[in-house]
């Protein structure tokens, strides 16, 4: 439930979906407490055919662990085929590894092999490990998605390309991203699409902090990609589509020539190569449509790949941080207050220059925002991991990664590693004030090297102007007990 800072007045904009972090004041420690161990289990009364056991065993045996002789990484394979993928896939608290994690780093170490969906995959939790593969990515390393994955972004998109095409195509999008455009554009149009949604939120009724924090972060990115507001008929057919398409990717091609997305890319790419420079309203706002279809030369297919991953990564993980920061500040009163402080120091400095939109100066000068936003990142681990494929046989300390071998870097066991991390699981915003270069280091929301994020400002940037309004005008409780849950995906 939210509250308005400068008045009496209680709001909360729509009915709360089941399990959206919505919002209850309730004083205590900064901490993320896990919840129960999730529900989730496989069982059912397999048997085995007596004959069978004995092919079993020896198929355990000569296969469940991991061969010395290749120096592959230590592991269990489980059982043929399904290996050790029901318990990989187990949902788990998001601020903890999970059931599977814990077991296998306490059994073989911070870098393992396991059967997942009867392949073999090195899992790393090791901060070195980790940041080999990422500086090698292009020399030793090539993308190893999940096909579902690739369904979502595309096969042209910047995570898929590799070499030239991957450098090229990364230089145009953090051109279009970053500088001035950032500082200026993008920055206006988070506030006033937050002015919209506050708006929005009526007195007496309790918000859904997911489901703000999805329109915000969706609307930002379509203005910024395809230069449609917010209220246009086009956004919100947009809107349904993409959320459909999310949760039935394994169903739904997103290339399907008769869906909306499609339909408007293609005649919004028609509309601009035939008038583009005599419309008004595209030579007042560059998109990132029209940047692609000035500076490379892309069909429709590489165009609305590279749209569409570029939506898929600012849009989806920026939402979810949002939400987590909301939620995670609820439990941190100190910190609330703090950020309160800083926030209306930034006002009263508009005030003295006599503006009322944010700089970018007062961004940089936002130095507790900054840390609460890098434990949210930390501690909520947006992008847990990613998958890797080794182009040839590597060679890493005492262990040797085989050609074509599927390497899954995990980044939130380095984040959650008390090695590296005073009490990982604390939402902790203070362990950020002077970080260290080797805290840094080992800090890695946005991945790293080659791969680095290109919009990894940006989702700053929208966490903060979320936030600022935010605090400047309401206070908020969670209405009901409620934890963010981490699902796993291969």
């Amino acid at each position: 439930m939210l509250r308005e800072s400068l008045s009496d007045n209680t709001i909360s904009p729509g009915q709360p979906q089941p399990r959206d972090p919505l919002h209850r004041y309730s004083p205590g420690p900064c901490v993320a407490s896990p919840p129960p161990p999730a529900a989730v289990e496989v069982s059912g009364g397999l048997k085995i055919p007596a004959v069978s056991v004995f092919l079993l065993i020896k198929y355990l045996k000569s296969n469940g662990k991991s061969s010395e002789g290749n120096r592959l990484p230590p592991g269990y394979m489980g059982l043929p085929f399904i290996g050790e993928t029901f318990s990989f896939l187990k949902p788990h608290s998001a601020t903890i590894l999970g059931e599977f994690m814990d077991h296998h780093i306490a059994r073989f170490g911070k870098i393992f092999t396991a059967n997942i969906l009867g392949e073999k995959k090195v899992i790393s939790t090791d901060a070195e490990f980790n940041w080999f593969v990422l500086k090698n990515d292009k020399k030793l390393f090539e993308q190893g998605w999940p096909s579902s994955f690739v369904q979502i972004i595309g096969k042209n998109s910047l995570s898929m390309l590799a070499g030239d095409d991957h450098k090229s195509l990364r230089s145009i999008i953090f051109n279009f991203l970053n500088g001035e455009r950032l500082r200026t554009a993008f920055l206006d149009d988070a506030e006033q699409v937050m002015s919209l949604l506050m708006s929005s939120w009526k007195d007496g009724s309790l918000i859904s902090a997911k489901n703000e924090a999805i329109k915000f972060s969706f609307y930002v990115m379509i203005k910024e990609i395809l230069n449609v507001d917010p209220g246009e008929p086009e956004m919100d057919k947009l809107m349904r589509e993409y959320n459909e398409l999310i949760k039935g990717i394994a169903a739904i091609p997103l290339n399907l020539p008769g869906t909306s997305y499609w339909k408007a890319l293609k005649r919004k790419m028609e509309e601009r190569e035939k008038n583009g420079d005599e419309n008004p309203r595209i030579l007042e706002r560059y998109d990132l449509l029209n940047w692609l279809m000035k500076n490379t030369a892309y069909g429709l297919e590489e165009i609305g790949d590279t749209l569409l991953q570029t939506l898929f990564g600012g849009h989806d993980t920026t939402s979810r941080a949002i939400c987590l920061m909301v939620y995670f500040l609820d439990d941190c009163p100190r910190a609330v207050q703090q950020l309160r402080e800083e926030h209306l120091h930034i006002v009263k400095k508009k005030e003295e220059r006599e503006e009322s939109k944010l700089r970018w100066d007062d961004f940089k000068a936002m130095e507790f925002t900054k840390c609460v936003i890098n434990e949210t990142l930390r501690l909520g681990n947006i992008a847990g991991f990613i998958y890797k494929k080794s182009s040839r046989e590597i060679e890493f300390k005492d262990y040797v990664i085989p050609h074509g071998c599927t390497v899954i870097t995990h980044f939130s066991a380095v984040h959650l590693d008390p090695n590296l991390f005073e009490n990982p699981t604390h939402f902790d915003p203070w362990r950020w004030m002077g970080s260290s270069d080797i805290k840094m280091k080992n800090f890695m929301p946005f991945g790293g090297g080659p791969r680095l994020c290109p919009g990894a400002e940006l989702s700053r940037m929208e966490m903060m102007v979320f936030l600022h309004h935010l605090l400047l005008n309401y206070s908020w409780e969670l209405a009901e007990p409620d934890h963010p849950i981490s699902l796993p995906f291969c």
